[in-house]
């Protein structure tokens, strides 16, 4: 029976997507080469059933439309994923129901997001989709064996061996030219390339649909490498504000030295709300940009003039950026992004710390920033921090929560005194209606 899965198997030692660990090992990005006799090395399986005779065969992977020499692999800076991105012909047509079913692309481990603005195939979810094992240098890609009945033989004592062909597919790819490449990126339209980080003459048009290879990318820049079939790269930039079809819609918050507008992508139908996605900070007094802010995440909340939002989250005297974030679910544990200005660079810095915080709220008299969440239907709590040296501290904190056999309410409060948290626990019947 012909398998449809495709295995990417690497060299040892492998790591599957069953047996990774926390931090998953990965390629290292850069440029691979084929290896022209890999394919002679790939693994057999056992035979599947007692006494079963295989006879195994070994024939390339790739398909021959593609015309493949080379793969480029990325690694992001957080070291928690892979795209890897073959240099197919530029007549392939990638179509899983055909010969021609190696998708030109992939991300791993956990990808499961294909679209058509984001299309990686995703591994190791389903026995039709590709499944990866790796090693840091080197790996192969290899179709599930065909398996064909030829006869059964018969030995000296009579029992019954029933004889298969086999067939391998698989080739080889290693490591050629290490790069510290962070990304792959799907162009959705044509984009301008630049040979450098300024609108200047371009060095022509990047075509939809096609690929880059991210080197680095900035909120206003990304550095990029486009290859060719023969795995020669061309050096360029690309400006972001050219990736994708965006509205900028002014917002109401000024201050006195800037106002803003906050960018939005549409939504998949009309009736889907829009995303925010960037964040122009724009000079009051000339209108020019003096800084854009992109990468962060936001559900779509929908487009609005009212999206961004000034508060002085770290009680400096600055007023700070906020804007939407998650929504939480049913939680309702939504937050928010926030940027913190900096005076002495004149610009907006994301804090991870407050945006981590569900139910944000800020007393601007103490000083003090609260938190609130809630766990299930009979889980609440809440927390208090302030800041000191720059660094919120947690100082108080509460929960009220059932207990496990559902007959107490249990409150629990804690106050930091003397640099360690200090906790209160009471109970009572729980009053169940």
């Amino acid at each position: 029976m012909k398998s449809s899965i495709l295995a990417l198997l690497l060299t040892v030692p492998f790591l599957s997507a069953g047996a990774r660990a926390a931090t998953p090992t990965l390629l290292e990005p850069g440029i691979y080469r084929l290896d022209p006799d890999g394919y002679l090395a790939m693994p057999k399986a056992k035979p599947a059933s007692y006494g079963e005779i295989d006879d195994d065969s070994f024939e390339h992977a790739l398909p021959p439309a593609a015309r493949i020499s080379y793969a480029v692999v990325a690694r992001d800076p957080g070291r928690t994923q892979n795209r890897v991105l073959f240099l197919v012909d530029g007549g392939y047509h990638y179509d899983v129901n055909s010969p021609n079913k190696l998708c030109p692309a992939y991300a791993f481990p956990d990808w499961n997001e294909y679209s058509d603005v984001q299309p990686f195939c995703r591994t190791n979810i389903s026995g039709d989709d590709a499944a990866f094992n790796w090693s840091t240098n080197a790996f192969t890609v290899s179709w599930g064996s065909d398996r064909k009945y030829l006869r059964t033989d018969y030995d000296d004592k009579g029992e019954s061996h029933p004889r298969y062909a086999i067939k391998h597919h698989g080739d080889r790819f290693v490591l050629a030219t290490p790069r510290a490449y962070q990304s792959v990126q799907y162009l959705t339209k044509d984009v301008p390339f630049f040979p450098g980080a300024h609108r200047s003459a371009s060095s022509g048009m990047l075509p939809a649909g096609s690929y880059v290879v991210v080197v680095a990318s900035g909120p206003e820049w990304e550095e990029v490498e486009r290859f060719a079939q023969d795995g020669t790269p061309t050096h360029g930039w690309i400006d972001r504000d050219d990736l994708e079809d965006v509205k900028w819609v002014g917002q109401q918050a000024t201050t006195k030295q800037f106002r803003f507008r906050v960018a939005f992508t549409a939504g998949a139908s009309d009736n889907d709300p829009a995303t925010a996605v960037a964040i122009e900070v724009l000079d009051r007094a000339t209108g020019k940009r003096v800084q854009v802010i992109r990468d962060f995440y936001a559900d779509p909340w929908g487009e609005s003039d009212t999206s961004l939002t000034l508060v002085d989250a770290n009680f400096d005297g600055h007023p700070d950026l906020m804007i939407g974030g998650s929504s939480g679910g049913a939680g309702p544990n939504s937050t928010d992004n926030f940027f913190l200005f900096d005076p002495k660079s004149r610009r907006f810095v994301f804090d991870q710390a407050l945006s981590d915080l569900p139910q944000i709220g800020f007393d601007a008299r103490r000083k003090q920033v609260t938190s609130a969440h809630r766990n299930s239907c009979c889980s609440h709590s809440s927390e208090t921090w302030r800041y000191e040296g720059g660094h919120l501290v947690e100082i108080a904190n509460w929960d009220e929560s059932l207990s496990a056999d559902g007959a107490w309410l249990v409150t629990t409060i804690g106050h930091l005194r003397n640099g360690k948290m200090r906790y209160r626990v009471t109970r009572k019947r729980a009053e169940l209606n």
